[in-house]
């Protein structure tokens, strides 16, 4: 025989020692696992045998569903999900035994490839476990294989891991994860169908047309899909190295603004572009708001006010179907008129005027309009401060501190620095742990005031400061913890204090049940009690952390008290008129 074929034979004979050797090693390990599923696991091996297979890092996502497939046309369609899961345990143990080395860990990282990626084949046991038995497999496999946007598979691959580690995987939890899921998986294939390449970009119609889509398939799913959007909004504008100011919405935990600038007792967690659809106004307004949020210094309820003032004028510029460079002093004439056919009082029609005028302003500064088109001087209303009588009645808060023993605990407290104190619902709820202190004889407590920007410290009833350090052991809050905690540790939402006041109140029958809880009454009930007690206003304006003496008279509900004080006084002379009437008879 030539020595050439003699050559070829050896190397034939050694390569399928090798190819044996190597299929041995393989049936080992998988037989190490100890999976009790004898036929199972002869019916794998065979598999992945015949189609080169002889590592076990080599069965992936791809794999698995190919391996479905063959499972399909070779057994019973009842007995394929068992077959499957004997794969998904080769694949899960393998994992589980190769991170226990530097070099497993970084070979099963979870994080974003472009390829197929399967729940079950995650790195975290306590993950997996939240999806082993699930018989959905659209929710287990994603395909970040798709031809479509890097930059949306990436979003979407963030969404899908806040998803997965949000929930403990508890029993009642687990429809919601694969709901969530499910909603967004829809997403996903509806962002790839219309070539959306960044969800930060998203149209209102776009959401719009998703949300029928989903509808018109699943009721179930739509229940999440709002949700799920402004989800992967936030992610795709918070989680990115550089802000996309053209994203379509701002969420404002990107910013992270100081405490002196955002009371964190009030809901402003994101400011929308959406509403306006012309591109121009859009690039301008969001200058606008970038400046805002960038330079002013501003409070953030402050620039959401003013914002959503000028977003409202720029919608009714766009219902004309007009850039705001087309701005004249007749437009914003026949804007204000239709403000006046909504009869809104005179401080708020000019906060809107001057809000139109400083953003203007700003487009002339920035040189996207030469001067501003108009003067607001003529337009302007004169301001009458009305007096409302806002002081809560006696019989009202005596009924309710009656009661405050069948009130939840955190209620009770909050309430009682309103009735107390007359602070204001967000300083209530800003408190942190070091408010309270002890000087000499007197108990004093020290606020943040959001809207003045500054700290104020005030005296407090010695019962009150009992009460607070009794609650601040009870539930371990150090000083520099919100003392009225929302489920995220961050502070108290007023608007979620003010819910939970009123459903309780109406339970406990304030009232007979028809007292409606306003939080700021008590700081003007407050005001007014000082000032029936002969308190100066100046003290009183300290008290309250007025700037003005005019802003604190417009708390003193003393009118009604002081014009029956008058009336008894006058009767009851001996030389009044009524008397002399009297006499005269």
């Amino acid at each position: 025989m030539p020595v050439y074929l003699l050559q070829q034979a050896e190397h034939r004979t050694e390569y399928h020692e090798d190819i044996e050797k190597k299929k041995q090693e393989l049936y080992a390990e998988i037989d190490s696992f100890q999976i009790k599923r004898k036929t199972q696991i002869n019916f794998l091996k065979r598999y992945l045998t015949e189609n080169g297979i002889l590592r076990l890092e080599e069965m992936n996502c791809a794999l698995r569903q190919d391996y479905e497939t063959y499972l399909q046309k070779n057994i019973t369609a009842k007995r394929v999900r068992e077959y499957v899961r004997v794969f998904d345990l080769v694949k899960q143990y393998d994992i589980a035994k190769q991170i226990t080395t530097l070099c497993g860990i970084q070979k099963y990282k979870w994080a974003y490839k472009n390829e197929k990626m399967c729940l079950l084949y995650h790195p975290n046991s306590k993950i997996v476990a939240k999806f082993i038995g699930t018989k959905t497999t659209e929710i287990l496999i994603w395909d970040f294989e798709k031809k479509c946007s890097e930059i949306l598979k990436k979003q979407i691959f963030d969404s899908l891991n806040q998803i997965i580690v949000s929930y403990e995987g508890l029993k009642e939890e687990k429809e919601i994860i694969r709901n969530n899921l499910n909603a967004l998986k829809r997403f996903y294939d509806f962002c790839y169908e219309q070539k959306i390449e960044d969800i930060s970009l998203l149209e209102l119609h776009q959401i719009e047309q998703f949300l029928q889509t989903v509808a018109e398939r699943s009721k179930k799913i739509k229940s999440y899909a709002s949700a799920i959007i402004a989800k992967c909004r936030k992610l795709a504008f918070v989680q990115t190295e550089k802000i996309n100011w053209k994203s379509t919405v701002w969420y404002l935990e990107r910013f992270q603004f100081s405490d002196k600038r955002a009371d964190k007792s009030k809901s402003h967690e994101s400011f929308s572009f959406m509403e306006v659809r012309k591109e121009r106004n859009r690039e301008y307004f969001q200058a606008y708001m970038k400046y805002e949020f960038g330079i002013t210094g501003e409070a953030v309820s402050t620039i959401f006010q003013r914002g959503g003032k000028i977003k409202e004028f720029i919608i009714f510029l766009e219902k004309n179907d007009l850039l705001v460079t087309n701005c004249d002093a007749m437009l914003l004439k026949k804007y204000m008129i239709s403000l006046e056919e909504k009869t809104i009082k005179s401080e708020q029609y000019n906060r809107r005027l001057y809000a139109i005028a400083h953003f203007y302003k700003f487009m002339e500064v920035r040189g996207y309009i030469s001067t501003v088109p108009f003067r607001i001087d003529c337009l302007l209303k004169k301001e009458i401060h009305e007096h409302n009588n806002r002081s809560v009645e006696q019989e009202v808060y005596f009924e309710i501190l009656r009661k405050l023993y069948l009130f939840p605990e955190q209620l009770r407290c909050m309430f009682l620095h309103l009735w107390c104190l007359g602070l204001r619902v967000s300083e209530v709820c800003m408190l942190k742990g070091d408010a309270y202190y002890k000087r000499e004889n007197d108990y004093w407590m020290q606020v943040y005031q959001t809207k003045m920007k500054s700290y104020k410290k005030i005296p407090i009833p010695e019962v009150l400061y009992k009460i607070m350090k009794v609650y601040l052991e009870k539930h371990e809050i150090s000083s520099n913890e919100y003392i009225f905690k929302n489920k995220k540790g961050g502070p108290y939402l007023s608007a979620t204090f003010r819910a939970k006041m009123l459903k309780t109140c109406k339970e406990n029958a304030i009232a007979n049940g028809k007292y409606i809880f306003r939080a700021h009454d008590y700081r003007h009930t407050v005001a007014t009690i000082f000032y029936d007690n002969q308190i100066s206003i100046q003290s009183i304006r300290d008290y309250l952390g007025h700037t003005y003496e005019e802003m604190t008279r417009q708390y003193i509900d003393y009118m009604p008290k002081k014009i029956a004080d008058a009336n008894d006084k006058f009767f009851e002379q001996e030389k009044s008129l009524v008397s002399r009437l009297k006499e005269g008879q």
